[in-house]
């Protein structure tokens, strides 16, 4: 009978326990959420950016200093040469050439400052015989820009035959060929901060026809 008892109290002590539905789990101890670390990635985006606008800011200065502050020396060219009074002897005794020359030289300044420049002048040549010379006055070309300059040349030659044994020749033939050279020293001033001195030079060459008394063929280096 003591057996009995103790075997009731057992099952009574089994069927007392209870046991977690299948749908319930036992809390667990939650831990605060912690995110991952942000700032070193930011620090490495802010490097980046700031190394690529000083590469931008490389850029610009180079470009800046190749475009605007290169310097080139100014051109000069002859555009136009008019001739009026001619008057010509082809004598073998005695050959001469009396004429005025109006001409237009234009000078192109291609940097980011003025070219200023002093007095010069042009000459003109047959063969070897200096048969003309012009005053340039001094003056100013603005930037990126290209002026004209007017110049009056009186020519009165006489002495042909003593200076070039092709004179002859070249008088019947109506056609004389002769050179043209100008020079301008000046300077160029770019933004205030860089000046330069530059010399301008012309050389061009033409032919006079004594019958339609004009210039062609002109060309100028």
């Amino acid at each position: 009978m003591a057996e009995e008892g103790e075997e009731s109290i057992l099952k009574s002590q089994r069927t007392s326990k209870k046991y977690p539905k299948s749908d319930e789990t036992e809390p667990e101890t939650s831990k605060p959420y912690i995110p991952p670390p942000q700032h070193k990635e930011s620090s490495n985006k802010c490097f980046v950016y700031i190394l690529f606008a000083i590469v931008l800011l490389s850029i610009a200065f180079l470009v800046f200093g190749l475009a605007m502050l290169r310097i080139t020396t100014p051109s000069i060219r002859l555009s136009s040469v008019t001739i009026k009074n001619l008057n010509y002897s082809s004598s073998q005794v005695v050959a001469s050439l009396n004429m005025t020359a109006v001409a237009e030289i234009r000078v192109q300044n291609k940097n980011f400052g003025p070219f200023k420049f002093g007095a010069g002048n042009m000459t003109v040549l047959y063969g070897n015989m200096n048969i003309g010379v012009a005053s340039i006055h001094g003056g100013r070309i603005g930037s990126r820009k290209h002026e004209g300059i007017n110049v009056i040349m009186d020519v009165i030659k006489g002495d042909f035959a003593d200076n070039n044994a092709n004179f002859s020749k070249d008088f019947d033939l109506g056609l004389l060929k002769l050179m043209g050279f100008t020079e301008l020293r000046g300077e160029i001033q770019v933004m205030k901060i860089m000046n330069r001195h530059r010399t301008a030079v012309m050389s061009c060459s033409m032919d006079l026809n004594l019958t339609s008394q004009a210039v062609q063929d002109l060309l100028c280096q």
